[in-house]
């Protein structure tokens, strides 16, 4: 019918899966926005916000079809002096820019009388499967198909990415043994944020090496060993992912809860990006990725600024001078000796524990949604860092990465699935396996360089 081909072209039909809603109260969400469910995924909700905001400025608004159903952000053409194998193009080829809603002109089967507009049904994201079962020439295969696109999801994914932000240095100084980088993050080809999704686990983040004249580094941060290495903000000292400790009633404790302790990369940002903003100093990790929040009140010392900090014996892991909160599911109201954002510490696994040892197993009490980059917003950060008694000219590089999911996030799965798979609760075999983990790759979005006299 007519009404249902037209309501198949619209963003209503997307939002309805690409909003995920949990059970319960967000403790953010009902303080904030009068919220009585948690936004697990909302990018229909925020490209609506921003839809809307280009309808009011006399704009029209990009669809959610008119990115993933087209030949945004571009094709491949034919070029012999082209760079080899450049921004997910293959050797021979030069990208060339598409228009949000552009498609190619052809039939859409072999046997159709007319051509026409083809919508592209790659459905291109930022997602490639981990599973054995996808053939790695899904992935990889840099053929173009008749639009000049690349059949292989990777070299696709490339392409989308790379086109997402502009990503550059400002205006870098130096006063005596004081540095300032200004690094700038802009989101100009999305109409959602950046990571959507599932962003509390895609990561997006700065990797900045800086060094004096001598070639002597000064400061580094956001580097990892492989795509396999987990990002040094933090570090698991344990993670639990066996069901075996439980509490009187039967209930698993500390399953899928973490010991944590800060690592060399720990963000000391200023204000916290997690209450949003647009213009941050310090220095640490720069990660777009957003987080899950949990309720809890103080057991250690409450300082006079309202604070928790760790009483004797305290002080070995983020958590210990925490205890679970009493969160309210129906109202999300969270009760605590602690007030406001101090109230909610931030766990890292969709569903788990306060530690690995303490507090039931279950869904966060509250969602990060603030970290991630909305469209169109200039994000600043700036580093405030010591020369270390290097000599000029300083030189510093940075680039802008990617990863679909933290390892430690694949680890803990397959650890989970083993200890499953041994029970014999899985008659096929464990569900992650460490092959998903080698297959975990990282993008490279941009890359820039700048000297400091």
């Amino acid at each position: 019918p007519a009404d249902a081909r037209a309501y198949i072209r619209t963003s209503e039909f997307c939002g309805a899966c690409h909003d995920v809603r949990l059970f319960g109260t967000d403790v953010v969400g009902a303080a904030q926005r009068g919220e009585h469910f948690k936004r697990l995924r909302n990018a229909y909700s925020e490209w609506r916000e921003w839809a809307e905001g280009e309808t009011r400025a006399g704009r029209a608004a990009a669809s959610c079809q008119g990115c993933h159903m087209s030949t945004y952000p571009g094709i491949c053409v034919q070029d012999a002096s082209a760079p080899s194998g450049t921004g997910g193009c293959p050797s021979g080829t030069r990208f060339e820019p598409r228009a949000p809603g552009e498609r190619p002109r052809g039939s859409a089967a072999t046997s159709s009388q007319a051509g026409g507009a083809i919508a592209s049904h790659f459905f291109t994201s930022v997602d490639v499967p981990l599973s054995a079962d996808y053939p790695d020439a899904f992935v990889t295969d840099t053929t173009l198909d008749a639009s000049g696109l690349p059949l292989g999801l990777g070299p696709r994914r490339e392409m989308l990415l790379r086109h997402t932000f502009e990503f550059g240095v400002g205006r870098p100084s130096r006063l005596g043994a004081r540095l300032e980088i200004p690094l700038e993050i802009q989101n100009v080809g999305a109409g959602h944020r950046v990571p959507a999704g599932f962003s509390q686990e895609r990561e997006i983040w700065v990797e900045l090496e800086v060094k004096d004249a001598s070639g002597r580094t000064i400061y580094e941060v956001g580097k990892v060993a492989s795509a396999e290495a987990d990002l040094r903000d933090k570090v698991f000292v344990r993670v639990t992912t066996s069901d075996e400790q439980r509490d009187a009633k039967g209930r698993p404790l500390g399953m899928f809860g973490a010991d944590v302790v800060d690592g060399p990369d720990v963000p000391r940002w200023t204000p916290d990006p997690a209450l949003g903003g647009t213009t941050f100093r310090g220095r640490g990790l720069v990660n777009l990725q957003n987080g899950f929040l949990r309720c809890v009140r103080c057991i250690g010392v409450v300082d006079g600024e309202g604070r928790c900090q760790p009483g004797p014996g305290q002080g070995r892991t983020r958590a210990d001078r925490f205890a679970d909160g009493a969160y309210d599911i129906d109202t999300g109201e969270c009760r605590s000796n602690l007030a406001g954002s101090r109230a909610l510490f931030e766990t890292y696994f969709p569903v788990g524990a306060l530690d690995a040892e303490r507090g039931l197993t279950k869904a966060p009490d509250a969602i990060i949604d603030t970290r991630s980059a909305p469209p169109g917003a200039r994000i600043s950060y700036t580093y405030l860092l010591d020369t270390l008694g290097g000599r000029p000219p300083f030189r510093a590089r940075a680039r802008l990465r990617f990863r679909p999911f933290p390892p430690f996030l694949v680890k803990a799965f397959i650890q989970y699935e083993a200890r499953q798979a041994a029970l014999g609760r899985r008659p096929s075999g464990p569900q992650v396996t460490s092959s998903m983990l080698r297959r975990l790759e990282i993008v490279d979005l941009a890359d820039v360089s700048v000297e400091i006299p």
